[in-house]
């Protein structure tokens, strides 16, 4: 249980660590993340706003314009699929180009009109105080061309092509050139101009019809609203709400326009056909109206029809089949005499109720296909295997017509030989009626039949009109074109959240990959990982431009806590030391040049110094000696230890030099740089040195050598009872902490405990929230976050 505990704490203070580097820059997520939303709030003030329009529409008669009716029995079965999906061949034509083309040119949408804004420049629809109503174009528009436009009263405006051109001045109505072959016809709509109108300036762009046409197709979305149902939803997106609403209803009404065309085709179709039968017709009637009368008035007959009618009442029925059959065999002839004259893409006329049901389904059936060929048509070359197989169709149905008629006339004529053969008969019966008489019953027989044709032609002229008349729209608005409110790009919430969510990545990552990439120590931690076995004395802090890096009596700063804080814990390391030593010595190294031993060597004698004890501190480092710095008059021609350890006549008192700071410090400079620095810490006279030392003062500090480069700290190591070892923040790099502890396992290096110099206070301890600040005269909160953004020092 408590080794749980304790790896659980461990786990704990793993996590803290890496955290704590994003803690220690959190001014920089505020700054990123502020930064971005400010961004983000610009970019939803200027950037363009794209609205959604939508429409619902319902198809009437789904199952019109689905094919044969063999294979649509197939489609139903599931054994096609759903090739003949008469609500998919509807939003083909939705979609189409061709319909597309139609609401191009009814809406002038391959004109545009902006208004010039200070910053942005937003598009105006069916709102500029002018149009461009006619184009002159030797060539098509490949590329946009552009002008300017700025009305100036209600009759005149200024124009230009290009932004710092010359202003011309033109009348509404009249033609101006825009481009080297283009003209444009310029009117005005209001009938008063507005003040703001006459301020604001317009750029108007006239783009290629057909570009504008494939974009706006593209642009339109349209599904069904409900699988196998009937309604189809139609969406489409633009920056100007008002243009994208025009455009579905417009799409809507060219649509039903398309669909009402197409039904109508047949119904003329047939309208001119019985017209012109009717014409031939009225010749006929004419012709035996004219016979009767010239019948009676030769024979001196009154009432031809009142005198056969005793005679034929026998023969009425007789009669009456054969006047039926006649005009079912006038009109079959009539019918296979005018689909000889057809070519092979006009409709035959239908609604004209012959007496076979066969024929009629099969025209009915002939028109719907030719109807859906003429419609691939548009869309598809006769090389398409669809067309080529409805072609193959038609041809097979117009055969089957005129098989048909052929077989419908030969029965009518097979009909009407019977009834005569019965007439024939009964006509023998009626050997006593006159020859006058039979002749005035031919002659009322063949117009009975003649009006009779006249009037059922007559008829179906005026049905035919009527369903012309009475045409119906194919789609029914289910919801006219409404847009939201809100965009649907870019989306407020979703771009700050954006916004926010990089603003704390970039700061995040740019810390994450330092901590891969950056090989220097930053903290403590980075120490007492690498040399968990090593003592740790504390950190000294980064120091301001403007900050001394010498500690002085009674000074409460930082700097002066931070090495308290490192003789205290020094102490403790002393005390562990065997009874025997009185004076301890303590050797100050690094690993390279430039670490800050010789800054932590002076101050931290000068802090023992300050506590009442006597200190002697030693210039260890012959060959780079920068001790002189921290004397008024010190100076690297002052003799120190070269000179004692070279000339045995030299006293260590002699070169000794009292601190201008405290009189408790005592400074024995390095002295000359001499050739052979490494021979000379060989010397007895080094013993003789530290034995002065040891007998005059309460501790001797060594300012020495860094160990890495050179042997110098080494070869008087043993001679130390702790080694004091500096390392410097975001200067030392961690794999030079591998050759520290490599030296303390060989035992190269006595006692040691680690020091880390120059350390940023954000970086301090176990975070900057407690840091030196008590006693000490802190920042404000306000202060400290100049500080750490880099606005105060």
């Amino acid at each position: 249980m408590q080794e749980s505990n304790q790896q659980h704490t461990m786990t704990e203070e793993t996590l803290s660590q890496q955290i704590q580097p994003y803690l220690n820059k959190w001014f920089w997520f505020v700054i990123s993340a502020v930064l971005f939303i400010t961004i983000a709030f610009f970019y939803l003030r200027y950037s363009t706003k794209i609205y959604q329009a939508e429409a619902s529409i319902l198809i009437k008669d789904t199952q019109a314009g689905g094919g044969v009716s063999e294979l649509a029995a197939l489609g139903d079965l599931g054994m096609l699929g759903n090739n003949f999906n008469s609500v998919e061949n509807e939003i083909e034509i939705l979609t189409s180009r061709r319909l597309m083309s139609r609401v191009v040119e009814e809406l002038r949408l391959d004109v545009r009109y902006f208004r010039e804004g200070n910053i942005k420049t937003s598009e105006v629809f069916q709102s500029a105080p002018f149009t461009v109503t006619k184009v002159l174009d030797t060539v098509s528009v490949e590329t946009p061309v552009e002008f300017y436009v700025q009305p100036i009263s209600q009759l005149t405006f200024e124009y230009w092509v290009n932004e710092g051109e010359e202003t011309k001045t033109a009348n509404f109505g009249s033609y101006v050139k825009v481009g080297e072959n283009t003209e444009v016809q310029i009117s005005s709509l209001n009938s008063s101009l507005d003040s703001k109108d006459s301020d604001n300036i317009f750029l108007v762009r006239l783009a290629d019809f057909e570009k504008v046409v494939v974009s706006y197709a593209d642009k339109v979305s349209i599904s069904q609203s409900v699988k196998r149902g009937s309604v189809i939803d139609l969406s489409i997106s633009d920056p100007v709400p008002s243009k994208a609403a025009a455009i579905l209803n417009q799409l809507i009404i060219e649509y039903n326009k398309d669909a009402t065309e197409d039904k109508n085709i047949v119904a003329k179709n047939t309208v001119e056909f019985i017209e012109d039968r009717l014409a031939t017709i009225e010749l006929s009637l004419d012709s035996v109206e004219i016979k009767k009368e010239n019948f009676k008035r030769e024979n001196n007959l009154s009432d031809i029809v009142a005198e056969a009618g005793l005679n034929l009442q026998s023969s009425a029925e007789y009669t009456s089949l054969q006047i039926e059959a006649q005009t079912q065999l006038r009109i079959a002839k009539d019918l296979r005499a005018y689909m000889a004259s057809l070519n092979d893409t006009e409709y035959i006329p239908a609604n004209l109720t012959l007496g076979s049901s066969s024929v009629n389904e099969i025209i009915n059936e002939y028109n719907q296909l030719l109807l859906t060929y003429n419609q691939r048509l548009e869309t598809a070359t006769e090389l398409n295997p669809i067309v080529q197989e409805l072609q193959g169709q038609l041809s097979k149905l117009r055969s089957s017509i005129n098989a048909s008629l052929n077989s419908y006339i030969q029965s009518l004529e097979v009909r009407l030989g019977s009834i005569a053969s019965q007439n024939n008969r009964i006509e023998g019966r009626l050997g006593e009626i006159p020859a006058t008489e039979r002749t005035a019953r031919d002659i009322e027989r063949d117009q009975t039949i003649v009006e009779a044709i006249y009037l059922y032609l007559f008829q179906k002229k005026e049905e035919t009109a009527i369903s012309l008349a009475v045409t119906a729209p194919k789609a029914k608005v289910v919801d006219s074109a409404w847009i939201s409110d809100q965009p649907i790009s870019p989306k407020p919430k979703i771009v700050l959240l954006g916004a926010l969510i990089v603003g704390l990545l970039i700061p995040f990552a740019f810390i994450y990959l330092k901590g891969l990439i950056y090989n220097k120590i930053e903290n403590r931690k980075d120490v007492t990982r690498r040399l968990s076995n090593t003592s740790f004395l504390g950190e000294v802090p980064k120091l301001a431009s403007d900050e001394s890096d010498v500690i002085t009596k009674n000074d409460r700063s930082i700097l002066a806590e931070s090495f308290r804080i490192l003789r205290t814990n020094l102490q403790y390391k002393l005390s562990a030391l065997s009874n025997t030593v009185k004076t301890p010595v303590i050797i100050v190294t690094s690993s390279v040049k430039g670490e800050g031993k010789t800054f932590v060597s002076f101050n931290l004698a000068m802090t023992m110094a300050n506590s009442g004890k006597n200190v002697l501190l030693v210039g260890g480092d012959i060959r780079n000696p920068q001790l002189h710095r921290y004397l008024v008059k010190g100076s690297k021609n002052l003799k120190g230890v070269t000179e004692f350890l070279v000339y045995p006549e030299y006293q260590p008192e002699e070169l000794v030099h009292e601190s201008d700071a405290n009189s408790n410090l005592k400074i024995m400079l390095s002295g000359a740089i001499p050739p052979n620095p490494a021979e000379l810490w060989l010397s007895s006279r080094v013993d003789e040195l530290l034995d002065y030392g040891k007998e005059n003062y309460d501790v001797v500090i060594i300012d020495s050598a860094p160990s890495m480069l050179v042997t110098d700290t080494l070869l008087i190591s043993d001679k130390a009872d702790v080694t004091v070892y500096v390392t410097r923040a975001n200067y030392t790099e961690k794999p030079l902490l591998d050759f520290v502890s490599d030296t303390i396992e060989s035992e190269k290096l006595k006692n040691v405990a680690m020091v880390l110099n120059n350390v940023k206070i954000a970086n301090f301890g176990y975070g900057n929230k407690y840091a030196y600040s008590y006693g000490v005269d802190a920042d404000s909160t306000w202060t400290r976050l100049l500080k750490a953004v880099k606005l105060k020092k």
